[in-house]
């Protein structure tokens, strides 16, 4: 008999059906030689203090390092304190009864470096001695089971993958659990986490939002003249805004009494952009933040919803690139993909060649772990509304990916009027090329400059001056982060994996440190204090 172990029991009654493993037991399923289990995520952490028989640590027990570390049951709080987790050690006893059963066992845990954790945390835990084999697979479909089930290697190929897993966790623990520790030392008060990842973060939402409070604005003066020709009005925008109003107001003054202006500079330019590269999970989240204000928790578990439906790959990816075996699967869907009009626009475009995709995404050593996140081909059901949105994100993207670059022009127009110079800017579309998918507007870069219509006009035109305004404006402070924001800073800044950014989060969330105000993530009085009470240590 084979034991398998999933981290969901989802994915195991998933992967039992596929299998032949449909009997319905207590805690597991069985049949065809297989007894499929799971654990419900991360059932086991490492020890706290007082397991290792320190109570209350005091100023010299600090660092605190075990010589080595012990593993427990996952803890909940009630009105009594932490107590062990019931679920957790119910369905530790049924895999260790599985195990027991078997002669061999498959880790089909998440295929990531804290998937291989989780596997390896319960199999320790549990004094097991029996054979393992890795299960690796970057979908749930049919095919991709099977075909990872046959292609089983044994599992200590993943050692290291573990011990990178491993090390980070008892890492966190350190640092975690000797700051949190001291802070409760320095300040007389508990209930402080501090991490290794979680405190770099609040640090960054806290030093914003201070930045913020502290902002003392800067005032401008932009003025702007309106033009005629051929029916057609525009603005052109005085090239250095002023600083005082003083000098804004002589300057305007002048530019009313002249009545005209003569065009001094015309230029065209074409650039194309190219296509955007495929979405791992932090581009997704960033994307269904900016157009959806969805939060990263939002996207992270829609696309967990996504993959469990076996509509999309895996997506707890940092790739945007694909390897070369999954480019020679694509042309049967994106076949499928355009045969469903998700996207009418981009439809008999001409702007694929689905028998000949584009090479630029293949990138074997960028998608050596998990590649780019896909859709899978199936073609999608019964669906939420926001499911259907981020898939169409997945979906558009593969389209883009593979069209033809954006081509746009910018015609910009200098002009003088009242010995001052004036710029006005045209950007428009000349060929919409993977643009077409979508049809956004802000894919196009603008300027301050930038109006809809530019009449024909050529340099040393002499044109009336219709109208003539100035503008007083304030320099904005910096907004707050945004999901959007704050995942790209986190990646900009090694601060996480982009599978664990979106826990950080809610586990700041969680403790009460930050907190939404609309789409905004801002500090509580709790985080606040936080930060300024470790500010500036080392």
């Amino acid at each position: 008999m084979i034991a398998i172990l999933t981290d969901k029991p989802s994915v195991g009654k998933e992967i039992g059906r596929i299998i032949g493993a449909t009997k319905v037991r207590n805690g597991y399923v069985e049949g065809n030689g297989y007894m499929v289990t799971w654990t419900f995520g991360n059932m086991l952490s490492l020890a706290m203090p007082k397991d290792y028989g320190t109570q209350k640590l005091e100023r010299n027990d600090f660092p605190f390092i075990p010589s080595e570390f012990e593993l427990m049951v996952r803890h909940t709080r009630t009105e009594n304190g932490w107590i062990p987790d019931i679920d957790a050690v119910l369905q530790l006893k049924v895999i260790e009864r599985v195990f027991q059963a078997c002669d061999t066992i498959i880790a089909a845990t998440d295929a990531s470096r804290d998937g291989e954790m989780t596997f390896r945390y319960v199999y320790q835990y549990l004094n097991c001695t029996l054979p393992c084999f890795r299960l690796w697979i970057s979908s749930l479909t049919d095919e991709s089971v099977r075909k990872g089930m046959e292609n089983l290697k044994p599992d200590s190929c993943y050692d290291s993958l573990f011990l990178s897993a491993d090390s980070r966790n008892k890492a966190d623990w350190i640092l975690g659990i000797n700051a949190s520790y001291a802070m409760c030392k320095a300040t007389g008060l508990g209930n402080n986490s501090l991490g290794r990842v979680q405190t770099p973060v609040l640090a960054a939402i806290s030093r914003r939002y201070r930045e913020r409070e502290n902002h003392i604005s800067s005032d401008s003066w932009p003025i702007y003249i309106s033009l005629q020709k051929d029916g057609i009005l525009f603005k052109m925008r005085r090239t250095q805004d002023l600083p005082d109003k003083e000098s804004a107001t002589m300057f305007f003054q002048d530019c009313k009494l002249a009545h005209q202006a003569q065009i001094t500079g015309i230029s065209h330019s074409v650039k194309e952009i190219l296509p955007p590269d495929l979405l791992d999970l932090t581009q997704l989240q960033k994307e269904a933040n900016i157009r959806y204000g969805f939060t990263a928790s939002e996207v992270y578990d829609i696309a967990q919803s996504l993959y469990e439906k076996k509509l999309i790959s895996y997506p707890r990816t940092s790739s945007r690139y694909l390897t070369e075996d999954v480019l020679d699967s694509l042309s049967p869907i994106m076949a499928r993909l355009l045969s469903w009009e998700l996207f009418p626009a981009a439809k008999g475009t001409g702007g694929i060649d689905i028998s000949s995709l584009s090479r630029h995404v293949i990138n074997a050593e960028k998608a050596n772990v998990h590649h780019a996140i896909i859709i899978t081909g199936i073609r999608p059901g019964n669906m939420s509304e926001k499911e259907m949105q981020v898939y169409r994100l997945v979906a558009g993207r593969m389209l883009e990916t593979f069209m033809a670059p954006c081509r746009i022009e910018t015609t910009n127009v200098e002009a003088v009027c009242a010995a001052q110079h004036f710029k006005a800017e045209q950007t428009r579309i000349i060929e919409a090329g993977w643009h077409d998918v979508f049809m956004r507007s802000d894919m196009v870069p603008k300027s301050g400059y930038s109006v809809n219509e530019l009449p024909e006009v050529e340099k040393s035109d002499t044109l009336n001056v219709c109208g003539c305004n100035m503008v007083h404006k304030k320099q904005l402070p910096v907004n707050p982060f945004t999901d959007a924001e704050l995942v790209e800073y986190m990646e900009q800044n090694g601060l996480g994996t982009v599978s664990s950014r979106t826990n950080i989060i809610r586990t700041l969330v969680n403790r009460k440190y930050i907190r939404y105000s609309g789409k905004y993530i801002v500090p509580t009085p709790k985080g606040m204090f936080t930060y300024e009470t470790i500010r500036g240590k080392k």
